[in-house]
C-alpha cells in the first residue's frame, strides 16, 4: 500500500495524525459520521486496498498450492521445510536421494541405478575373466547396498528400520550360503557354455538385476514413503511369521549343506529333517519371508497410500512365481527325476512328501 495509501485509509475512517505520526480517532468519527463519510471510506478501500487484497489472496493460494504439491517430497522452501501433515503417531521421512522427484520415486530410481550398475560392472568383469564365481555374491551385494542406501535416506522410522532389517538379515544369510556353496562346488553348472558368450551372459546379469529390484520393492517403497503409522500387534505377528520362514529356510539349507559335505552321501538325495516334510522346504521358507516383509510394509501404507500397499505384494508374488514356475522347483524336480526316477525309494519319497508346503509330522 505504501505510506500514502495507509494515510488515506486512516483519514477515510476518521483518523488523524499527531506530530509523532501516530493515528488518533477523531471526535467526528467516534460519533458515527455521516453517510458521505461511509461512502468515502468504501471508495478508498476499493481504490487503495482492492488490488493489494487480490494480490495477497493470490499469493496465499500459490503458497498453499506449493505446500500441497511438495508436501510428499519434503522440499525446502526458504527457511521452512514443507512436509506432509504430521498426524499423531505418524513417522516422517527426509528428502529423497534424487532431488526434484517425490521421495518414493527417488527411492525406486536410485535403487534401480545402483542395482543395475552393479550388474553391469559384474558382467563386464566376468565376461573378460570368463567366470561366474562372483555372480551370486554380487546379487547379495546389490540387495544389501540398495536396502542400506534407501534406509539411510529415510526418516529411520520404526517400520522402515524393521522392514530393512528383515531384508538385510536375509541378504546376509544368502551371501554366506552362496559363498560357502561356491567354495564347495568350485563352479556353477548353470553357466556352462554361457560365460564365454558375453551377449548371452549379459542376459543372466540383467535378470539378476530384475530379481533384486522386484524382490526388494517393499523395502524401497517403505523407505521412500514420508508418513506411516507406528508398529502394532499385527506388525509384530507378521514379523514373527517372517522369522518362522527365515528359520525354516536357514535350517533346510544347513541340513542340505551338511548332507552334501558328507562324502558317503554322494549321489544320494536328502530325505531327513525338514526335507522329510517338504521336497523344497528352503523355498517354502523364502516365500513365507517375503510375504512377511510385504505384510509389514503394507500395514503402514494402507491408510495413507493404498496403491503402494497393494504394490508391495508384487515382491512375494514374483518370488513365488520364480521359485515354483521358473528357476527353482521345476529345474530341481527335473534333475531329480533324471537321476533317481527309477529308484523305488525316491518314487515313494516323492509320492508321500509334498513338493512345497510341508506336511505336518503326524500326517
Amino acid at each position: 500500500l505504501g505510506p500514502g495509501g495507509f494515510a488515506r485509509i486512516h483519514r477515510a475512517f476518521g483518523f488523524s495524525f499527531d506530530d509523532k505520526g501516530c493515528a488518533r480517532r477523531s471526535q467526528r468519527s467516534r460519533g458515527g459520521g455521516g453517510g458521505d463519510d461511509g461512502a468515502a471510506r468504501a471508495d478508498v478501500v476499493r481504490k487503495v486496498g482492492g488490488d493489494s487484497v487480490r494480490r495477497a489472496v493470490g499469493l496465499a493460494a500459490t503458497r498453499a498450492s506449493a505446500r500441497a504439491r511438495f508436501a510428499d517430497r519434503g522440499v525446502t522452501h526458504g527457511r521452512r521445510i514443507l512436509r506432509a501433515p504430521r498426524a499423531r503417531g505418524l513417522e516422517m521421512t527426509r528428502t529423497g536421494i534424487i532431488p526434484g522427484v517425490s521421495a518414493v520415486e527417488s527411492s525406486l530410481l536410485a535403487a534401480a541405478a545402483v542395482d543395475f550398475g552393479i550388474q553391469f560392472v559384474g558382467w563386464a568383469v566376468a565376461s573378460v575373466l570368463k567366470t561366474e564365481k562372483f555372480y551370486d555374491i554380487l546379487g547379495s551385494v546389490a540387495f544389501a547396498s540398495t536396502a542400506a542406501m534407501t534406509l539411510a535416506s529415510s526418516g529411520l522410522g520404526a517400520r522402515q528400520v524393521l522392514v530393512s532389517a528383515m531384508a538385510l538379515t536375509w541378504t546376509a544369510r544368502l551371501g554366506v550360503f552362496l559363498g560357502l556353496r561356491a567354495h564347495r562346488d568350485g563352479g556353477d553348472s548353470r553357466f556352462d557354455g554361457v560365460k564365454d558368450k558375453p551377449r548371452v551372459f549379459a542376459i543372466y546379469w540383467f535378470l539378476q538385476g530384475v530379481w533384486v529390484w522386484v524382490t526388494s520393492l517393499p523395502v524401497y517403497i517403505v523407505n521412500g514413503t514420508p508418513g506411516q503409522s507406528g508398529l502394532d500387534a499385527a506388525d509384530y505377528a507378521l514379523a514373527a511369521f517372517w522369522a518362522l520362514g527365515f528359520a525354516f529356510e536357514l535350517t533346510a539349507d544347513v541340513q542340505k549343506y551338511v548332507f552334501k559335505a558328507n562324502k558317503s552321501n554322494k549321489g544320494k538325495y536328502i530325505k531327513h529333517g525338514l526335507w522329510s516334510l517338504s521336497r523344497h522346504p528352503n523355498y517354502f521358507g523364502e516365500i513365507c519371508m517375503w510375504f512377511g516383509v510385504a505384510g509389514v510394509a503394507a500395514s503402514g501404507l494402507a491408510a495413507s497410500h493404498p496403491g503402494r500397499a497393494v504394490g508391495v505384494f508384487a515382491s512375494p508374488l514374483f518370488v513365488t512365481f520364480l521359485l515354483t514356475q521358473m528357476s527353482g522347483v521345476p529345474i530341481l524336480e527335473k534333475s531329480a527325476d533324471e537321476r533317481w526316477g527309477k529308484d523305488e525309494g525316491y518314487q515313494m519319497y516323492k509320492k508321500t512328501t509334498p513338493v512345497l508346503v510341508p506336511k505336518l509330522p503326524w500326517m
